[in-house]
């Protein structure tokens, strides 16, 4: 069975971007990576692993959610 990757980004009405990665495997923090080369004048506040880090990956899969706190 594969596993799907996702990472949800989170604008606060401050401004204050969040980058959350699901799924197995490393690879995250390459496609985290891209989403901070568009922002390049944001300051990372906080940065940690997550167990599913350190797992295997078994898909090249990556879907990409939007999330806005003003529409919750």
């Amino acid at each position: 069975m594969t596993q799907k990757k996702t990472i949800t980004i989170t604008v606060s009405a401050t401004g204050s971007i969040t980058a959350e990665a699901h799924g197995p495997g490393p690879s995250c923090t390459d496609e985290l990576a891209a989403i901070q080369a568009l922002l390049p004048n944001a300051v990372i506040t906080d940065s940690r692993l997550t167990p599913a880090y350190y797992q295997q990956a078994t898909t090249d899969q990556t879907t990409y959610q939007y999330e806005n706190e003003a529409d919750r």
